[in-house]
């Protein structure tokens, strides 16, 4: 059987796409976003400087890509679908915070080199509100499911529910607890859905 040779172009532009962002990846942890040349990604990617250019694009670009890898995580698709048909408060809850700390270990250096980057660079600044807005909305959902089930505790309204799950579930609690404060994943898990629980349930 003949091999279609644009499958196969796309499947080696591909593949240079994935060793490319590796070593963005790579270098922009080690050296910083700032230090990192395009000519370091290259190398480290073992490609010429015009193809990261063509492939995937400049050094804002490659950031956008890797942080959009996140973002487009299959697991955020999933733990959305499950709390939408989720039968009690405790399981919506088990389900953030089993999808969140999983996106996070996934991602854990994508989002430790935006956090970073966000600091100086106004683009990354821009990654950050854009990537946090769409956080804050998949948490909003869980927040209205814990609504529908008629499970968040008394004086306790969705607005106020999603302010809770942002601040134990959102990009910085993750990174705070593990990378900052050296709990292991173990401790960090229980806590955050305990207090979750305890803050939003009946």
């Amino acid at each position: 059987m003949a091999v279609n040779p644009n499958s196969r172009r796309a499947q080696a532009a591909e593949h240079t796409r994935v060793l490319i962002l590796r070593a963005a990846l790579e270098r922009f942890t080690a050296d910083g976003y700032a230090k990192a040349t395009v000519n370091d990604i290259a190398k480290a990617a073992g490609v010429v400087v015009a193809t990261v250019y063509t492939s995937v694009g400049g050094k804002p670009v490659l950031l956008e890509q890797l942080v959009r890898q996140g973002v487009e995580d299959t697991e955020v698709e999933r733990t959305t679908e499950a709390i939408r048909v989720a039968a009690t408060g405790r399981e919506v809850i088990d389900l953030l915070a089993d999808g969140t700390g999983l996106t996070y270990r996934r991602h854990a250096a994508v989002i430790g080199l935006l956090l970073d980057t966000a600091a100086y660079e106004p683009f990354a600044r821009r990654l950050l509100t854009a990537g946090n807005r769409t956080y804050r909305a998949a948490l909003a959902a869980g927040a209205r499911r814990l609504d529908e089930l008629g499970a968040l505790a008394d004086g306790v309204d969705v607005d106020r529910a999603t302010d809770v799950l942002w601040y134990l579930f959102g990009i910085y609690s993750w990174p705070r607890l593990l990378r900052e404060a050296g709990w292991t994943d173990a401790e960090a898990d229980a806590w955050l859905r305990d207090t979750a629980a305890v803050r939003l349930l009946r």
